[in-house]
């Protein structure tokens, strides 16, 4: 959607935060919402980035905008993302206003810079578990172990053909590896849980500032440094990405086996949701998916054969 597209409730809403009428929006195409994202900027000068969602065009991204809110609102001033400035929100529509970052995503194709800073970036985020073991967001085993059931879902289902043929000539070892993936996720790092190379920008400094938080979690920090390496990778970076599992300390506490299991889980869930319907104005996410699916799943077969 177009900043034009947005009702004038949202269009007041974000003025009255900026202290005068947007007289200037661009559009940021990139990314999978069926929402809004843009640049903005008031008479007075300010400006910001706001993303905003109709109910009725996605009700699920219009609860995960709201999820978000509640994210920004607690996160640890420490965190290397952009601040949130305020909310509009109404019983069909919700907008987020946030600090306008100037940068640019990593790519097209990530270098060594781009992983560095990133990672750099990761590991600044702080320990958020209390001495009571409680933490104010959900835990990552807890939010990720139905997704790496992906692979027993569609064996279940007999949808095996949906799945590339060494994936069908190997599920039993990609079964158990996703298996193995939920219980290597504990930890007491937050963690963003959906870090891609479209919620990463770098800025004139080089510092990568990390953006899209709703899916906040808590465990082991290395994973969404995997994450993130996965789709440079995907995207035609040439970095060595197992040197850098090796060698970088980010990963210091992942064993060999518990990168494979985590790839192997990543993999399950894009090929178990890439066989289904896409959702209301979504109509690119599944193909999506199945794209991130065999990256994980080639990345894998290269370090298990």
């Amino acid at each position: 959607m177009s900043w034009q597209e947005l009702p004038r409730t949202v269009h007041h809403a974000v003025g009255e935060l900026l202290q005068g009428q947007i007289i200037e929006a661009t559009s940021q195409a990139s990314g999978y919402s069926p929402g809004s994202a843009d640049r903005v900027r008031s008479e007075s000068g300010h400006r910001a980035f706001v993303k905003a969602v109709s109910r009725k065009r996605n009700a699920f991204t219009y609860d995960l905008h709201r999820r978000e809110i509640a994210v920004l609102q607690t996160l640890p001033d420490s965190v290397s993302a952009p601040r949130l400035i305020g909310t509009s929100e109404d019983a069909d529509w919700v907008a987020l206003v946030l600090e306008d970052v100037e940068g640019s995503h990593p790519g097209p194709a990530p270098t060594e810079s781009d992983v560095s800073a990133v990672l750099s970036a990761l590991a600044s985020l702080p320990a958020i578990r209390d001495a009571q073991g409680t933490a104010r967001y959900p835990a990552a085993r807890a939010e990720l172990a139905p997704a790496f059931e992906g692979w027993t879902n569609i064996r279940r289902e007999s949808q095996m053909e949906a799945l590339p043929p060494w994936a069908r000539s190997h599920i039993d070892e990609l079964e158990a590896l996703a298996g193995d993936g939920v219980g290597v996720l504990d930890g007491d790092q937050l963690l963003h849980m959906d870090l891609r190379i479209d919620n990463v920008l770098i800025d004139a400094s080089g510092e990568a500032r990390i953006v899209d938080w709703p899916w906040a979690s808590v465990g082991a920090g290395w994973f969404d440094g995997l994450t993130f390496l996965l789709d440079a990778r995907l995207n035609g970076s040439s970095v060595d990405m197992d040197a850098v599992l090796a060698t970088h300390s980010f990963f210091a506490d992942a064993t060999a086996h518990d990168i494979d299991a985590v790839l192997s889980g990543m993999a399950a869930y894009f090929f178990d949701w890439a066989r289904r319907p896409a959702p209301p104005n979504m109509p690119t996410l599944r193909s999506f998916q199945r794209v991130q699916g065999e990256a994980a799943l080639d990345w894998l077969s290269q370090r298990l054969y």
